[in-house]
């Protein structure tokens, strides 16, 4: 399967990728707190509280959509 990655900044940006990628997708920090941090989102209302959870992880408000 290929893969699409989309570069991000808000919640909005979130749901602009689930709507484009298709779900599964996986949400990378580009400068996560943890090195190796991402959140696999399945199901569209999950993608609130991950974004949430993300942006904790995140020491840029940067993220990567990357479908899976």
């Amino acid at each position: 399967m290929s893969r699409a990655i989309l570069f991000l900044h808000t919640l909005e940006d979130a749901r602009y990728a689930a709507s484009v990628l298709g779900l599964p997708l996986e949400l990378i920090p580009d400068a996560g707190i943890h090195g190796d941090d991402k959140i696999r989102v399945t199901e569209v209302d999950e993608l609130e509280s991950a974004y949430r959870k993300l942006r904790d992880l995140n020491a840029s408000n940067e993220f990567t959509a990357l479908r899976v």
